[in-house]
């Protein structure tokens, strides 16, 4: 073969058992085609074109191929990539020429005797788009599929010895469904073959040449294997990328145990997916770490209103890790960089600075997110509320709308056991109740002495001590919806210099009924063992809850005042 004259070669009679080759030197015009006889190939003829680079010229021939073969009586003909080598044209172009050529051949003849054509690719580029352009043109359904081992079959010809080596492989299919059970359905093993002709004196020569083909194959191949439990939890983008990748990369996936898979083929490929496994493997164990870690510790930012907030699981994560180069991201989706040194964050956009705050958790129990934290050797902290902070301002403007008196101090008591309990009593209410009603969280207001106190804060409001000043809707601990009333020097009595103490409560009031004075426990509600869960002065718009249980109110903040 020299210029620009490519070898095409037919075979005839089914009784020679013929293989293929590309020699020539014959000069031949552009479009036409040139036939001689086949030499030393063990084929009935050659036939020499040129292509001229041109796509219309290269459609045309591939018609006209198969058109004479037809007309030779030829039973089959290998035509190679014409101008997609030394030619230098685009294998998609070319791809596209060729195999539209062909069909038109083929739908323009009768064909009674070519049985079979051939298309002879060397390169593996060239091989993959005349792969997907066959399934575009002939809109074949056949499945990607990935290579398996090459199997060698010797075959005699005019003498000498050759080989057909062909790659099989198992169609699969991949579902959209997330469940793992049918992510890859197996089908029917198809052949899916690639032959390889290997033409040679002797058949040692074949034999050895196979070998090295198949040597060659396998190094160019691997397999990785894992577990369902891999797998199971890949997010939707992440099993839109694998089965991406098992189709255009052409591999197999197949299952080989109960709990056990397998890839196949070429090795980036393979290591391709089992990248793609391994970080979705990683991004779950770190999941997992960062869920496990929310609930032993809670990272909070103040935002700009004064109101704590919890950043995100994954920044909570970070700051605990003290991976903060790269900044944060909170809830709100505003970037801070972080100095945990003073426990500072700053905006990156307007160069605000607020504060942070680490919050350790017990196993029952979550600190609440305004707290301070607490070691679980400190049953009981009554934190001074800054003047100037978010918190103290809105306790304060919520007792004087009923109370003309001046405040003087704010406190926050922290009383762990007390909050551990008072949230138990919480989650039973709204189990028991259900919504709407629910537990009926309200916060209140309880008058105080400074004898009491400290009792209060220590041990919570004791429904033993009822009576002692008023008992008109029962034997419980009273609280008023108006600080008001609670200031009356009767309930907040008033100290030596004239100070008062009140304390804001909440209070769970579920399900109330009218009180009467002889209560010692709420009425029945529907049945002898469902009760109400407290008391009012008067059920349209009450100012006064009166709860039985200990576990139900809780002194949240102190209020002094005078």
């Amino acid at each position: 073969m020299n210029g620009r004259t490519k070898g095409f070669l037919a075979e005839h009679c089914p009784e020679h058992h013929t293989s293929g080759g590309i020699a020539s030197t014959a000069q031949v015009p552009s479009g036409q085609i040139f036939t001689t006889p086949p030499g030393g190939f063990p084929c009935k003829a050659i036939m020499h074109v040129c292509g001229e680079r041109d796509t219309s010229v290269i459609k045309t021939l591939a018609k006209e191929i198969v058109v004479q073969c037809e007309h030779g009586r030829y039973q089959s003909v290998a035509i190679p990539a014409i101008c997609a080598g030394q030619g230098g044209l685009d294998p998609n172009v070319v791809a596209k020429s060729i195999l539209e050529g062909v069909k038109d051949g083929v739908q323009g003849a009768n064909l009674q005797y070519l049985k079979t054509i051939r298309i002879i690719l060397l390169k593996m580029n060239v091989f993959l788009e005349f792969k997907v352009m066959a399934q575009q043109i002939f809109g074949g359904n056949k499945q990607l599929t990935a290579p398996a081992p090459l199997v060698p079959t010797s075959v005699a010809s005019r003498g000498r010895s050759r080989s057909t080596i062909s790659s099989r492989s198992g169609s699969l299919s991949v579902p959209h469904s997330i469940d793992l059970s049918s992510l890859v359905t197996a089908l029917p093993v198809t052949d899916n073959t690639a032959p390889f002709l290997v033409i040679g004196y002797t058949d040692k020569e074949v034999s050895d040449a196979c070998r090295e083909l198949q040597r060659a194959y396998d190094s160019l191949c691997s397999t990785h294997s894992f577990y369902s439990e891999e797998i199971e939890h890949l997010t939707q983008d992440e099993l839109d990328q694998l089965r991406s990748k098992i189709n255009s990369l052409h591999l197999q996936l197949e299952r080989i145990s109960s709990g056990r898979w397998v890839v196949t083929g070429l090795k980036d490929g393979v290591n391709e997916v089992f990248r793609l496994i391994q970080g979705a493997l990683l991004r779950q164990v770190r999941e997992k770490d960062q869920t496990s870690l929310f609930t032993q510790v809670t990272w909070c930012i103040l935002g700009p209103r004064g109101v704590w907030q919890k950043v995100p699981k994954e920044i909570n994560y970070k700051l605990e890790r003290n991976d903060v180069k790269d900044g944060i991201v909170d809830a709100q989706g505003v970037k801070w960089t972080v100095d945990l040194r003073k426990m500072e964050a700053t905006a990156c956009d307007s160069g605000q600075v607020t504060a942070l705050k680490r919050l350790e958790n017990l196993s029952d129990f979550s600190l609440p997110i305004n707290w301070d934290n607490m070691s679980q050797n400190d049953h009981l902290k009554v934190i001074a509320l800054d003047p100037q902070s978010a918190e103290y301002q809105t306790v304060k403007a919520d007792f004087k709308k009923t109370v003309a008196k001046t405040v003087l101090k704010i406190e926050r008591i922290q009383n762990m056991n007390l909050r551990r309990l008072y949230e138990g009593r919480k989650k039973e209410l709204e189990s028991k109740n259900g919504p709407p009603v629910g537990a009926g969280e309200k916060i209140l207001y309880h008058g105080t002495s400074e004898v009491s106190c400290l009792s209060i804060m220590k041990s919570n409001f004791n429904r033993n001590y009822a009576g002692q000043n008023a008992n008109y809707f029962g034997h419980g601990t009273y609280f008023a919806v108006n600080a008001s009333y609670s200031a009356n020097p009767t309930y907040a009595v008033p100290a030596a210099d004239g100070t008062q103490l009140m304390f804001v409560a909440r209070v769970l009031t579920g399900h109330y009924a009218q009180g009467q004075a002889n209560m010692k426990t709420p009425p029945v509600l529907v049945t002898p063992d469902q009760y109400y869960d407290s008391v009012v002065d008067k059920t349209q718009n009450p100012s006064m809850f009166v709860v039985f249980h200990d576990c139900q109110a809780y002194p949240d903040y102190l209020i002094k005042f005078k």
